[in-house]
């Protein structure tokens, strides 16, 4: 029987070397598309909020991604392989609920392109907005790309309220012509039993 030639020892550091070009091709140690591996971390005020604000519209761009897995995984699982999905997630029903009907009204054109930015709770208002309502937001530059969630809550809120009065005035005239059309029947009745 042949005898096996002795291992060769390697060194800690002869090995981080030996594989440094591999772990460079790794996902982890790659560079994303926005540089970040490569971005000098933050040192001012304005840094901090130029990174955080580009990371954050980087997380609230994804939920259209993640709209159309949830979109898609319901309609091509069974109901139960798609209720065994939803209950893995890290996320609950009403947080799913919002980001399929944002992921819709954006895939749709329901709402104007570039509003994903705003993220997926933002958008999820702007896409509850009646289409008469909609148009109002639009129009009145509410709905864009940069609208914050206290804006679109505070229009819906001023839209139907608004409406609402105007339900409540149109009811409180139609009650008023009711009683004074009532008020003439009682007189017409009187007059007609005096006549009889």
């Amino acid at each position: 029987m042949a005898k096996r030639p002795p291992l060769k020892l390697f060194d800690a550091d002869e090995i981080k070397r030996s594989i440094a070009p591999l772990a460079q091709r790794l996902p982890s140690n790659r560079a994303s598309d926005h540089g970040d591996a490569q971005a000098p971390e933050p040192t001012t005020p304005d840094e901090y909020v130029e990174t955080i604000d580009r990371l954050w519209e980087e997380a609230q761009k994804s939920f259209l991604a993640i709209g159309r897995y949830l979109d898609e995984a319901q309609k091509k699982l069974s109901a139960e392989q798609f209720a065994h999905v939803i209950e893995r997630l890290r996320f609950g029903k009403v947080v799913r609920s919002q980001i399929m009907t944002a992921y819709r009204a954006v895939t749709a054109g329901l709402l104007p392109p570039g509003v994903e930015a705003a993220g997926y709770s933002v958008v999820y208002h702007a896409a509850t907005l009646s289409d008469t309502e909609r148009a109002q937001a639009v129009a009145e530059g509410v709905i864009r790309p940069d609208m914050r969630r206290t804006e679109i809550v505070a229009f819906k809120r001023r839209v139907r309220t608004n409406a609402a009065q105007r339900e409540d005035d149109r009811r409180a005239t139609l009650e008023a012509e009711k009683q004074r059309l009532l008020a003439r029947v009682a007189d017409i009745d009187r007059e007609l039993s005096a006549l009889a």
